[in-house]
């Protein structure tokens, strides 16, 4: 299997469960995990400029979009433009929700392509949603 860049997307409430699925990358081999709200060179007011480096530089040569799904990220402008861009792209887009979590699916986030907080599928589902990209 191919190497594949994976972008998250997320609401800043959820940092702290985001973290634990970073911690995922020691454990599943041929995924590369990239995360601009972890990056603090984008810090700007300038949202034109932070959309042009998100889609260039993180979503534009990922092959996936994860989007973690909490409480409220359903509500977030951002993981709403981020999902909006991703298809737009045509990457592929897959939905998890946080552990011990109930928030709604995010809008353009098809509910066939959420799963729950299940680890050991994780591998599966990043090249499912890789295989069924529009």
């Amino acid at each position: 299997m191919a190497k594949r860049r994976i972008f998250i997307s997320f609401d800043h409430d959820d940092t702290d469960k985001v973290n634990g699925f970073f911690g995922l990358r020691n454990i599943i081999d041929n995924f590369e995990f990239y995360n601009h709200k972890l990056d603090h060179r984008i810090n700007s007011t300038d949202e034109e400029y932070v959309k042009r480096v998100i889609r260039e530089e993180y979503i534009q040569p990922a092959s996936v979009t994860v989007v973690l799904i909490g409480n409220r990220t359903a509500y977030s402008k951002w993981v709403k433009w981020e999902i909006a861009e991703s298809s737009r792209q045509g990457k592929g887009l897959l939905g998890i929700r946080l552990k011990d979590t109930d928030g709604p699916i995010p809008e353009g986030l098809p509910r066939n392509h959420v799963g729950d907080w299940q680890p050991d599928k994780f591998a599966d589902w990043i090249e499912w949603a890789y295989q069924n990209r529009e």
